[in-house]
């Protein structure tokens, strides 16, 4: 139970790394990006989400999902403590980002501004689930019970509403396959 909270610290290791600091510089100009801030908040509340130990666990939750809407108000990034991403998060501008907490995400996201990955509306029910090396464009929806696989790209403003195998591109509304490499 604490392997796995204190992995969120190695995870975002791996989030920081994807912003590629090379100098001095680039460290200082990273300090004052909104995307990073979200990722460490969110790494943080995870943290403490998964940490299941009786009564402190009600406290810790609590916290967690004060810094969760705080992150949700300032910088337009949603992404509850309760939600699972693997390593490598990377979230390039914030506003208006919204994962469901049920989604499943693997690892090496990339995620643009404006993206949605939830449940179709009231009822529908069913929630996504994230292969590896995925990059959602600015604005793109991914939408109910779907699978995406790994090494997929997501185009801009792109409506996801059916599964997208390994190494699809997929843009439109709704969506449709425009391209498959071999993975």
């Amino acid at each position: 139970m604490i392997k796995k909270a204190l992995r969120q610290f190695e995870y975002l290791g791996s989030d920081l790394h994807r912003w590629k600091a090379g100098s001095f510089k680039d460290i200082f100009y990273n300090i004052f990006e909104q995307g990073i801030w979200g990722v460490v908040i969110y790494r943080l509340g995870r943290f403490l989400f998964l940490i299941d130990v009786p009564i402190l666990k009600i406290v810790l939750r609590f916290i967690a999902f004060i810094m969760h809407k705080l992150t949700e108000v300032f910088l337009g990034l949603s992404i509850k403590p309760g939600t699972d991403i693997g390593p490598g998060l990377y979230v390039g501008h914030t506003g208006a980002i919204i994962i469901h907490p049920g989604a499943k995400i693997g690892k090496n996201l990339n995620i643009g501004t404006g993206v949605i990955i939830g449940e179709k509306g009231v009822g529908y029910g069913g929630i996504p689930i994230l292969g590896d090396n995925i990059y959602i464009g600015v604005g793109a929806k991914i939408l109910g019970n779907v699978k995406i696989g790994n090494n997929v790209k997501i185009g801009a403003n792109a409506v996801v509403l059916q599964d997208l195998p390994d190494g699809a591109t997929a843009v439109g509304v709704p969506a449709k396959i425009m391209k498959r490499e071999n993975t």
